[in-house]
């Protein structure tokens, strides 16, 4: 009774500390704007467009736009200005504004309805405003005209970055969080109705459109990047790097995690709980950990039954062996090369769209962890919890590491870039759900060439789980001397063969683990039932798992692409 009344009491604690502290985050949010709104706003009349203009300059670069950025946009606001005034404008007012790492300048100006970009569409060379017309033709995709209240409203966008996306779905797990701990005061009828048919249904639709293009991504992504090397030479030894950086990490993550189980739990441990619930029915299923069944498990039958399955073994040996074939036949399949290149463009650009919904995923995922995470047991298993926070943040490390000495190259821009990223594998809790966001992310903002990223990145996230291998270790052995096992050394190699057979292969979606953990626990005579005592917590330590296993894909393809000459610095250091 004594120990539900502390739960409850911190539980208290923990919703107020919350709401304080969202409170503050919306209070020195908006306050910032209100600051900065006198400061970033400029009245610019036609005879003083040039000293306007020149402090406008000066604001943007402020803002830490490139001085290329900064000029465009001045041309662009300027011509803007002038043509306003032609039709009878007032005197503009201009706005910029920076809203998560986006800046733009808004011009409004009073008069009658007047589009500056209509005349864009024409490409009459004849007509006096085709050359003026030039640079808005150039820079149409950052411009916007709209209509409101009696004035003519155009938007120039002079700064896009992908850290907005990463601080809006950041904001909408903040928010998320919130509402899971307001559902736990709501009525339980009402806050089970709100997670069980609106949070839950948007996670499943978009884990089920994740689902649907992770076949035909892998496949294409795979293929079409073999299809581009030069020959057997160059493809045995970038796979040879890709698959020997994989299996080394994975070696170096299963020693971290013994000694993780040996600092936070080579003491004693209380004994595991009699009354442990009975485990769901598609955990109490173990694998076949053979040699022989693995490699069996590797060629499919048929084509058809590993898209079916979603065997990303088996479709990426397919993908292999197309894309090895796309290249020994060379110019003979010239055009069979241009189809697999414009497919696999299709199907990134779908999933593209798909992930246009990540915020909204972001808040309704972290609103039902919250909810449905007991309080009493994140206390119970908090130790645990730390020792996972540590060994992924010993893993950030070695990542650190492998870049400096197998690519030549300072891990600094990676390490800076790359926490911002991770939580969307964090979020998704799916490695395979990131496959094409990583893949981007490699490109755009690490400088990783296509060839590489796309042959490295969908590998990772079917054979590279070093988040998984270390936490294998740590809570076998935790729930090993828990039952009272004792693990001598010939248990504890057996645990590290079994963990490295396993985790190759393992299906990059949320939970697969834990048929991982059951099958090794019931190899030493402990019964799966075991893992009942860290179900509750096991949704937060599989994401960051998952974060982990995703920045160890991201590592080994900045390391290949920088001992291949083929990572971008210019991208990689800016």
């Amino acid at each position: 009774m004594n120990y539900l009344l502390f739960s409850r009491v911190n539980t208290d604690l923990l919703f107020t500390v919350s709401v304080l502290l969202f409170v503050a985050f919306l209070y020195h949010y908006f306050w910032n704007i209100k600051e900065q709104n006198g400061e970033n706003t400029f009245s610019i009349p036609l005879d003083k467009i040039g000293e306007q203009s020149e402090k406008l300059r000066k604001r943007l670069l402020e803002m830490k736009v490139t001085q290329k950025e900064a000029a465009s946009t001045i041309l662009l606001l300027e011509e803007v200005i002038v043509r306003l005034c032609e039709n009878g404008g007032q005197a503009a007012k201009v706005k910029i504004r920076k809203l998560f790492g986006d800046v733009t300048v808004t011009i409004s100006s009073q008069g009658g309805a007047y589009n500056p970009f209509a005349s864009i569409q024409s490409w009459d060379t004849g007509s006096e405003d085709y050359y003026r017309d030039l640079i808005f033709r150039t820079y149409q995709a950052d411009l916007s005209f709209s209509r409101r209240y009696g004035n003519n409203i155009i938007i120039i966008h002079t700064h896009r970055t992908d850290s907005r996306k990463v601080a809006v779905t950041f904001a909408c797990m903040l928010l998320g969080f919130f509402v899971g701990l307001v559902m736990k005061w709501l009525p339980q009828a009402v806050s089970e109705f709100v997670a069980n048919n609106i949070f839950s249904v948007i996670q499943t639709l978009f884990l089920n459109s994740l689902s649907l293009m992770l076949a035909p991504v892998v496949f294409f992504s795979i293929s079409t990047s073999l299809s581009g090397l030069s020959g057997g030479k160059e493809m045995g030894r970038i796979g040879g790097k890709v698959v020997g950086t994989y299996f080394a990490t994975t070696v170096v993550a299963i020693l971290i995690g013994f000694g993780l189980a040996q600092i936070f739990f080579g003491g004693g441990v209380p004994a595991l709980p009699e009354n442990l619930s009975a485990l769901p029915q598609d955990l109490q299923s173990t694998a076949d950990v053979s040699v022989k069944s693995l490699l069996l498990g590797i060629i499919p039958v048929n084509m058809v039954r590993p898209i079916l399955e979603g065997n990303m073994l088996q479709i990426i040996f397919i993908a292999v062996l197309a894309g090895v074939s796309l290249s020994i036949l060379g110019d003979k399949v010239t055009a069979l090369k241009t189809f697999f290149n414009d497919t696999n463009s299709l199907f990134l650009k779908m999933m593209e769209i798909i992930i246009t919904f990540m915020p909204l995923v972001a808040f309704a995922s972290m609103a039902l962890l919250v909810f449905s995470c007991e309080t009493a047991t994140l206390f119970v298993l908090l130790t645990y919890l730390m020792a996972t926070i540590t060994g992924a943040l010993i893993l950030y490390f070695l990542y650190c590491f492998v870049i400096a000495m197998g690519g030549h190259v300072s891990p600094m821009p990676y390490a800076k870039k790359t926490y911002g990223y991770l939580l969307t594998p964090f979020t998704l809790a799916s490695s395979s759900a990131c496959i094409p966001m990583t893949i981007d992310f490699c490109q755009k903002r690490l400088g990783a060439s296509k060839k590489i990223s796309s042959f490295a990145i969908p590998l990772g996230a079917t054979i590279n789980m070093n988040g998984g291998a270390m936490n294998n270790i740590v809570i076998v052995i935790l729930l090993a001397k828990m039952c009272g096992v004792d693990l001598d050394t010939s248990a504890c190699i057996k645990i590290a063969v079994l963990t490295f057979l396993l985790i190759i292969g393992t299906p990059g979606v949320p939970n697969c683990g834990l048929v991982v953990i059951a099958t090794i626990l019931s190899s030493l005579g402990i019964s799966a039932a075991a893992l009942s005592f860290i179900i509750g917590i096991y949704n937060v330590i599989d994401r960051i798992l998952t974060a982990s296993n995703v920045n160890g894909d991201i590592a080994a393809t900045v390391m290949i692409a920088a001992s291949e000459k083929e990572l971008d610095t210019k991208i990689y250091k800016e």
